[in-house]
């Protein structure tokens, strides 16, 4: 899901302006746009948006880990609200479930120019057929080790 790179998108004109035009940014100004601040910036979308799913069908109220795990695997960004959220071009669309927790599985190649990060491809996807029988064996391997139940996501709504 991480598929951010550095650069400035719409939501940072907001941070700009009710932030650290307001002297309450917490960091220096020159951050803003980096990878990692940008990688900070997406955690907290999806957080809150995941919260945001989750009172939708618990209430407006404190919320129990359960109830945010339930809110994190329902959760779907669809291009016009990554776009409303002010992070269009940053991150393509994202349907989190309990069966999949990546969401999304786009990729693009960055660059250090000396000054600053590029992206200098289009967007990637993996190749599913490859990585999917991996992760399955890798995964039930870990759970037979650990001693893990896995979880049946089909007995689950």
């Amino acid at each position: 899901m991480l598929q951010h790179g550095a650069g400035k998108f719409p939501m940072h004109t907001d941070i700009e302006k009710y932030v650290y035009a307001r002297g309450k940014g917490s960091t220096e100004p020159g951050k803003i746009g980096e990878v990692l601040y940008n990688r900070g910036m997406v955690n907290a979308m999806l957080g809150v948006e995941a919260i945001r799913k989750a009172q939708e069908k618990f209430g407006k109220k404190p919320l129990t880990g359960e109830q945010v795990r339930w809110g994190l695997e329902n959760l779907i960004l669809t291009g016009a609200r990554i776009k409303e959220l002010g992070f269009e071009g940053m991150l393509k669309p994202v349907s989190i479930s309990c069966s999949d927790h990546e969401g999304a599985r786009y990729g693009r190649v960055q660059q250090w120019d000396g000054k600053a990060w590029k992206v200098i491809s289009d967007w990637y996807t993996a190749d599913e057929s490859l990585i999917e029988p991996l992760v399955a064996d890798v995964s039930a391997k870990y759970a037979a080790d650990k001693k893990i139940q896995p979880r049946d996501c089909a007995k689950e709504t």
